[in-house]
């Protein structure tokens, strides 16, 4: 079995939260900005040097133990870590971060921010609920403040307010938490092995939704 973190608009997993260091008026804003978007999309290895250190959360609130910030960078405590760890031994990279609240104060516990650079392809496209966008055109911004327009190329989007996500009877079949193939930044995927482990250690996540086996009618 596996199962899927929900980005649908009704249910969705993120907390408003982001790097203080990746931000206007800090000075190296662009550089960190730049690995922001790295964590988010998984793209490739991270180095401690190069990691804001700093996220700043919009609202106080009780953190799940594993969760989305803004853009799909996705964070963790150390319990939800040290399980994530356990069932893929150097697989994904943590970086230790301080979490912070508006008043200043901070969640309690130690907090990461994980970088998932695994990628697999285990969702059945045809029987998937995926909104296909065609070639349409839009409004760019040019250096000079000018405005000219241009044609995307069409894309395919995830429809997850449906929660109909098929895979094939392996997918559960090497990494327990990856990103799929294609959908990196917002299909983020894990297997029913970590499920079960994280939900008999009491651990709260951000919410999912049971993926469909193909087999299934």
């Amino acid at each position: 079995m596996t199962w899927v973190f929900n980005r649908s608009v009704n249910d969705n997993v993120l907390i408003a939260g982001g790097f203080f260091e990746a931000k206007k008026p800090h000075p190296d804003w662009l550089k960190y900005n730049k690995v922001s978007i790295d964590l988010c999309d998984g793209t490739r290895q991270i180095s401690e040097e190069e990691m804001p250190r700093e996220l700043r959360m919009v609202e106080k609130c009780e953190l799940p133990n594993m969760f989305m910030a803004y853009g799909g960078m996705w964070i963790v405590d150390s319990s939800a870590r040290q399980i994530i760890e356990d069932l893929d031994p150097g697989l994904h990279q943590f970086f230790s971060i301080n979490v912070q609240f508006p008043d200043g104060s901070s969640p309690p516990g130690e907090w990461f921010s994980m970088n998932i650079t695994t990628v697999r392809k285990t969702m059945i496209d045809a029987e998937s609920a995926i909104k296909h966008l065609p070639p349409a055109k839009l409004p760019k911004k040019l250096p000079d403040g000018t405005i000219t327009t241009y044609w995307s190329t069409g894309t395919s989007l995830i429809d997850f307010n449906a929660k109909r996500i098929t895979v094939g009877p392996d997918a559960d079949d090497g990494a327990n938490l990856w990103r799929e193939k294609g959908h990196q930044r917002d299909l983020i995927l894990f297997s029913d092995k970590l499920h079960d482990a994280l939900e008999a250690a009491g651990l709260t996540t951000a919410k999912t939704f049971r993926a469909r086996l193909s087999s299934e009618p």
